[in-house]
């Protein structure tokens, strides 16, 4: 039975390494087995198996940020979809949003940012989440739970720092306004 043990051991070890190693599916797979083993994508317990087992942990390179201006709310060219961001830096610029509509889908989007899809990190004061964003939308996405704890930490956050999985600074938000821009959002949302 100890051989057993010590075999399981060596193998989840050897799995994290790989994870680690930069195998995309390898990657995919320890954020799986966080997942299976928590409550769900939301909680804190998912957040820091991903952060101690998925990914490397080097020093946060921290440089100026390009911080986002005003936060504005209304409805997407499609006629449908709400939203409520913000453009960093000046207008037409990548910009932060929170998009939903009456179908369900509820989602926060890094625009017309052109890094690769996967996960990303995000210090909102002493809150950090690690999320995975991808491109099936086109633009980078994820899907995020109103009264959800990260779509909360975003609401009543004064600021929110994003760095790669590398510590590369992506993006400053500053969250001031958020919290009626995101709420009036969600509510035309429900309907």
């Amino acid at each position: 039975m100890r051989v057993f043990w010590l075999a399981l051991l060596a193998c989840l070890g050897a799995q994290t390494a790989q994870a680690q190693s930069g195998d995309p599916m390898d990657l995919q797979r320890c954020i799986w087995r966080c997942l299976a083993d928590s409550p769900g994508a939301q909680s804190p317990r998912y957040h820091q198996c991903v952060e101690r087992l998925c990914v490397t942990q080097p020093a946060p390179q921290y440089t100026a940020p390009a911080t986002a201006s005003r936060w504005k709310s209304g409805v997407a060219a499609d006629g449908i979809t709400r939203f409520a961001g913000v453009d960093v830096a000046q207008e037409g610029g990548p910009g932060f949003y929170y998009m939903c509509d009456r179908q369900g889908q509820s989602y926060v989007m890094l625009f017309r940012h052109h890094g690769p899809p996967g996960l990303l990190r995000f210090r909102i004061g002493a809150q950090n989440f690690t999320v995975p964003f991808d491109r099936t939308r086109g633009e980078l996405t994820m899907n995020v739970i109103p009264g959800g704890q990260f779509l909360n930490a975003l609401s009543y956050g004064q600021n929110a720092w994003i760095s790669d999985m590398q510590g590369r600074h992506v993006m400053n938000v500053n969250l001031q306004g958020a919290t009626a821009a995101m709420q009036g959002a969600i509510a035309a949302c429900r309907g």
